[in-house]
């Protein structure tokens, strides 16, 4: 509407132009001094420029009008760009340490994954990972990353996997406290520390204390990290500590991990329950 108004007042401008153009030559043509000739030539040109700038005023904000969307048009191009940018260089951070952490671990085999989907509210949370079967991925397999342990693999598809994380109910582990190498339980009872169970009200366990995988666990080779203890209640009823740890991942966060080939002992399992039976 605007383009087509601008074409009408560009022959509106030309209309007026000629207009005062005609009438500056009646008016000289009809005039007899040259004073008068002056003035009506000063008096015309003035009201053709007027004429020239309040018709120029129109395709001007038409202009400016494009030049305005072509504007926002390049900004929304170079802000796309710039994030992506940004997301290439967090990448290239995470991987860093991502390859740091498997150059300190080589004596592993590891199958790189990307979190696909997780959940982080429920009693049962869990992490679904671009990797499965097809990748040599199997049921109990570890899952790790940089910062530390983050959980198990518990449901396999072909090209999929569906992992159990630390905030998981059902979750159970041996751990021991890397400084005094006392031994323990891990678990989840909701809210955003894992508590280390089993532990005797006797046993040296400090604040700061950092927690690791246990020589006794099944699944999970012995050293990584689990967290860091940030509370001991030695006033609770029973035998042993309640014992609060934070944990090394940051759930929220998590985008890249490592599933560690390392394999359910079957075996040693089979025989602690024939023990355990008698």
């Amino acid at each position: 509407m605007l383009k087509i108004f601008s074409q009408i007042t560009q022959h509106l401008k030309e209309y007026l132009i000629l207009s005062a153009l005609v009438l500056i030559s009646l008016l000289l043509i009809f005039s007899n001094t040259s004073h008068k000739s002056h003035l009506i030539s000063k008096i015309a040109v003035e009201v053709a420029g007027i004429s020239k700038s309040i018709t120029g005023v129109i395709p001007n904000l038409y202009n400016l009008r494009a030049e305005n969307k072509e504007l926002r048009k390049t900004n929304i191009i170079l802000l796309n760009e710039l994030n992506q940018l940004r997301e290439e260089k967090l990448e290239n951070i995470r991987l860093r340490k991502l390859l740091g952490f498997k150059e300190k671990n080589n004596n592993f085999e590891f199958i790189p994954a990307d979190v696909v989907g997780k959940t982080l509210i429920n009693p049962y949370n869990y992490i679904v990972l671009n990797a499965g079967l097809d990748d040599g991925v199997e049921v109990n397999m570890p899952i790790i990353c940089e910062s530390g342990v983050v959980g198990k693999i518990m449901k396999v598809g072909k090209k999929y996997s569906i992992g159990m994380i630390l905030f998981h109910k059902d979750f159970r582990t041996s751990v021991k406290i890397q400084r005094s190498r006392v031994d323990g339980i891990l678990g989840w009872n909701g809210g955003e520390y894992l508590t280390m169970l089993n532990v005797p009200k006797t046993m040296d366990v400090e604040i700061g204390d950092v927690v690791v995988t246990s020589e006794y666990s099944t699944i999970f080779p012995p050293g990584f990290e689990i967290g860091v203890v940030t509370e001991i209640d030695n006033s609770v009823q029973g035998l042993f500590k309640l014992i609060k740890i934070k944990p090394s991942v940051d759930f929220t966060k998590l985008e890249e991990v490592f599933i560690v080939k390392y394999k359910y002992d079957f075996e040693r399992e089979e025989i602690e329950q024939t023990m355990m039976g008698k």
